[in-house]
């Protein structure tokens, strides 16, 4: 299973595209296409082991994006080396120089997303949508506080020097994560309770909003993400203009929506209204 070097879950975005490394002409001819894949973050390369020899497939590389045009940009780069092993393989004319894009750049996340389990991935999703709609770069990763409380750590301990502004934490039951990344960053938290098979989620809510003085985590309300995605974003509103101008639009979108909905109440009536 090939990994991906920023963790990033592949199961959220709806585009992936999958090129086969060939072998070319020498034993190294391959070298490039994979120093190339490996500058680009949502990209997952996976190498076979196997001796390098003219068209034996030694490996692969997934790229994934949030849509096909981008996963499209993303592997071209790729797709046109790939095109010159070949022809140098084949000894037919080699493509132009000229004609190779450069590295595609992805826009820096200045949201870190982090959940307990990917269970919790159903939860996050609508907060997740609305990050996109307001076209805010996030990150979104898996980091267990009792599975995997070293890697947890590395996360959070890592989060500023990443470029990260906030930190989104999803978790159910115990509900450590939030306050476990909290200990662990300087970074504004923002914790999401998950609602678990029992105590309707209200375990997850008191574990992470009864943080001990020094510590603080801001917590939403239980399986409110889209509520966190929005306090994050104001949080980023706060010094970028561009961000706050995004949520300004966003706030007067709803209001319209209230408005003509409370215009045609008042139209037709509460029995006409509640029927449609």
């Amino acid at each position: 299973m090939p990994t991906f070097p920023n963790h990033t879950i592949p199961s959220m975005f709806p585009a992936s595209i999958m090129l086969n490394i060939i072998g070319g002409k020498n034993k190294d001819s391959h070298s490039e296409i994979v120093q190339q894949a490996r500058t680009i973050p949502t990209a997952a390369l996976h190498l076979y082991g196997k001796e390098s020899k003219p068209a034996r497939k030694i490996g692969h590389i997934t790229v994934i994006g949030s849509s096909m045009s981008q996963a499209e940009s993303l592997i071209a780069p790729l797709l046109n080396l790939t095109d010159i092993m070949r022809a140098e393989r084949k000894g037919l004319s080699l493509p132009s120089s000229k004609d190779i894009p450069s590295t595609i750049s992805i826009p820096q996340a200045q949201i870190a997303v982090t959940m307990g389990s990917d269970s919790d991935l159903p939860v996050l999703k609508p907060g997740l949508a609305l990050l996109e709609q307001l076209r805010i770069p996030y990150f979104v990763t898996i980091t267990s506080a009792h599975r995997t409380p070293l890697r947890m750590q590395a996360f959070a301990a890592s989060a500023v020097a990443r470029g990260f502004k906030v930190i989104i934490a999803a978790a159910g039951g115990a509900a450590h994560l939030p306050g476990m990344v909290a200990a662990s960053t300087p970074l504004p938290v923002i914790g999401v309770p998950v609602k678990g098979s029992t105590l309707d989620g209200m375990d997850s809510l008191l574990s992470i909003v009864q943080m001990p003085r020094g510590i603080p985590v801001a917590t939403v309300a239980i399986n409110n993400s889209v509520n966190a995605a929005l306090l994050a974003a104001r949080i980023l509103g706060a010094s970028d203009e561009g961000v706050r101008l995004k949520l300004e639009e966003y706030a007067e979108k709803n209001a319209d929506e209230v408005g003509d909905k409370a215009e045609r109440l008042e139209s037709v009536g509460f029995e006409a209204y509640l029927q449609k």
